[in-house]
Formats: structure tokens, sequence, C-alpha cells
């Protein structure tokens, strides 16, 4: 195998194929006296693919790419929704301020006229380096160096689209979200980076607060809400000097529903309309329920809410719906008795929706086996306060 004390992905790709299916931290023990082995680089490389098999489906399938460590996959942009900002980079010379793993570089590159990867950890830009040839793409630059000492060198002088994924982790290794928290601190940046009129995305963790990041980022004209899989995955903040009122666009990356596209000032002014539950149950997905897009949803669909906390929609008629239908079974009171006669022994999923007691102390209290079609809502009424919809899933 050669020089065993050194890491070489094509020395060691059997012996990483042959354990990828075993726990990290048991392979870590068995193998920690064989000091002959590069156990750190070859346990990233397991993790990564673990990983991978699932985020990252094509760099799971190419057994050239190797992972330069095992945080770079935390943060990493799914294939999904790198592949979904790729849209805004057709033609384009693109600079990547935050490299990390490369997954947007690559997305970018396959549309883009040429792609800069910025990235200031020099494993990371030796392992960017593999990787895109792995890939086969000739249009990617790789410069080693932080962000704001390369917008000082001109890096993103010639940029049409600059992408900014400011690292979410503290000296200390905590975890944080807040944009004056993040580096490369993009308030303090953003000046430079809008000089030259380039068009900036910014992602962002799906924790903040979205009225905050317009309020610190004024110039925002655009942000995508990116769901997949059932939760939100990504804010994407799209900003330009002289941003005008910010269209807010919410995605399901599943596929299967529709995006709802809103003004976020004009929205405030719209009202809720409310109803008891109608024939139709409706959950708006993920991105929504992160923008709290309720009004513009009573708005665009001919559905009313349950109650202004109570954040699902109802309709006499089945509609096409940003989220999933459920057909109304009942509506019960919030009895065990009643519920547990009304199911006959059959599982049902559990959902809470402003229900006054906590859902710990209801399945304790109500014990359903966990199963679908039936769900089970735990919610606020307008009207008729704690109440259950015992309901089945269409869509």
């Amino acid at each position: 195998m050669g020089d065993e004390n050194s890491f070489n992905p094509k020395n060691w790709k059997d012996w990483i194929l042959q354990h990828e299916q075993e726990s990290v931290a048991e392979i870590a023990l068995r193998y920690r006296q064989k000091t002959e082995l590069p156990l750190s680089d070859l346990l990233n490389q397991l993790k990564g693919r673990q990983i991978a098999k699932q985020k990252l489906p094509s760099w799971y399938a190419n057994l050239d790419v190797i992972y330069p460590d095992g945080l770079i996959l935390e943060q990493c942009s799914s294939e999904i929704t790198a592949q979904f900002k790729s849209q805004f980079a057709k033609q384009k010379t693109v600079v990547d301020l935050t490299g990390g793993l490369g997954i947007d570089s690559l997305a970018f590159s396959s549309v883009a006229k040429k792609v800069i990867y910025c990235e200031p950890d020099e494993k990371r830009c030796a392992a960017a380096k593999i990787n895109f040839q792995a890939f086969q793409k000739n249009n990617i630059e790789v410069i080693c160096g932080d962000a704001e000492t390369l917008v000082d060198q001109g890096v993103t002088k010639e940029a049409e689209l600059i992408f900014i994924d400011p690292s979410r982790r503290s000296d200390s290794g905590k975890k944080i979200f807040r944009i004056e928290e993040l580096q490369p601190n993009v308030i303090e940046l953003k000046e430079k980076l809008l000089r030259n009129g380039a068009h900036l995305i910014v992602k962002l963790a799906p924790m903040l607060d979205i009225s905050e990041g317009i309020r610190q980022l004024p110039e925002t004209f655009r942000i995508d809400v990116l769901s997949w899989k059932g939760e939100c995955r990504e804010l994407l903040f799209h900003i330009k000097k002289g941003g005008t009122s910010p269209q807010i666009h919410c995605h399901d990356l599943d596929g299967n529903v529709p995006t709802l596209t809103f003004d976020y000032y004009k929205a405030s002014q719209l009202s809720l309309s409310f109803s008891e539950p109608k024939k139709y149950i409706y959950e708006p997905h993920a991105s929504i329920r992160k923008a709290g897009a309720w009004k513009s949803i009573c708005d665009q669909y001919p559905v009313s809410i349950l109650h202004a906390n109570t954040h699902l929609f109802t309709s006499d008629e089945k509609i096409i719906f940003p989220g999933r239908c459920f057909e109304l079974l009942e509506v019960m009171p919030y009895k065990k008795e009643i519920i547990l006669e009304k199911l006959s022994g059959q599982s049902a999923q559990m959902v809470f929706y402003n229900f006054p007691e906590e859902p710990v102390k209801v399945k304790k209290k109500i014990k359903v086996k966990s199963g679908e079609p039936l769900y089970l809502f735990f919610v606020s009424l307008q009207h008729g306060g704690a109440s259950v919809l015992l309901s089945k899933l269409i869509v």
C-alpha cells in the first residue's frame, strides 16, 4: 500500500468500503492501538460516506471523493438545496466565499461560466481540488484564504454572483445563528460585496427569525425558504444594492406541492379568515410554517384557518394546497375514553398545534401506536377550545 503513515485515498479505499457500515465510534475504539493507520483521516472518510449516503448521493457514489474533516459535513448543503441555488448562477462568474466541502461550488459550476471557491482551511482546499477533479469540473478555481482578506484583495471584483454560507459555530464550538455572531460577518462585509452591483446570496440558519434578518440586511429583495423531507433546511437571503420589499418564496423540495410566494410587507396588511373544521384539513409544509405565511395562505387559497395560533387550514372542497391534505373524520373533545373508542385499536400519528397540554403528558395519558394514514390533531379551535381532530391523510 506504500507509505501507510500518510493518508492516501486510493491506498485506503478498500479499508473504508469494508468498514463504512459500522459505527465510527466502535471503529475508533477497535483500531486505537494501531499506530500504523492514519486513523483520524480514515474515521473522517467513514463518517463522510455515512452522511453522504443520504445527503450527498452523487458524492457517495463517487469513490474518489474525500472528506477532510467531520465538522464540515454538519453545515454543508445537501445536494438538493445546492441544485436549487444553481439556478441563480447560469452563465455567471460566481465567487463562493465560504467554500467548505464544495457542494455549492460544484452545483454552481454545472451552469456558471466560472466559479471561484474560497476557503481558509488548507486541508479543505486540498480536498476540494481532488473532489472537483473527481467530478471532472474544470471551471472551478480554488483559492485558500479567509473571506475578508480575499475580498480586500479583489477576489469578488468581477463576480456577478457571490455566495456566503457563514460558519454557525463559535470559537468554543457552540452552535450560533444570529447574523452578527457569524463568520464572516455579512453585516460588516456587505458594503464591499455590493459595491460592483453583484447579486449576493447569504445562506442562514433555519432557526433565524426572518423579520430580524430583514432588519439587519435591509437590502434583501428576495428570500427563499427551503424545506425538504418535512423540515426547513435553509434560508437564502438575496441582497442587492437598493433592494426593494422582499418577495418570500416558500419551497418544498420534495416536489409534490406548489411554491407559495408573497410580498413581505404587503402580507402584514392582509387578514385571516377563520372557520370551524370543515371536510378537509390542510397542514402547510415546513417552509410556510417557518415563514409564518398564514395570512397569505388565506389570501391565495379558498381556505380558512382554525385559530390564529393553530396553523391548520380547512375547506369544504378539496383543493391543491402547499402542504398535506387530510379528510376530517371526527371532531372530538379531549377525553381519553372517546378518543380510544373512536380509534378502535387502530394506530395513528399524534400531532400538536396550539394545544394547552404538553405533548409528552398527552402521549403518556393516551397510548396510541404510531402509524398512518390516521392522524390525531390535538388543537385549540377558535370557539370550541381544546379539541382532537381524527383525520385521514390523503396527500
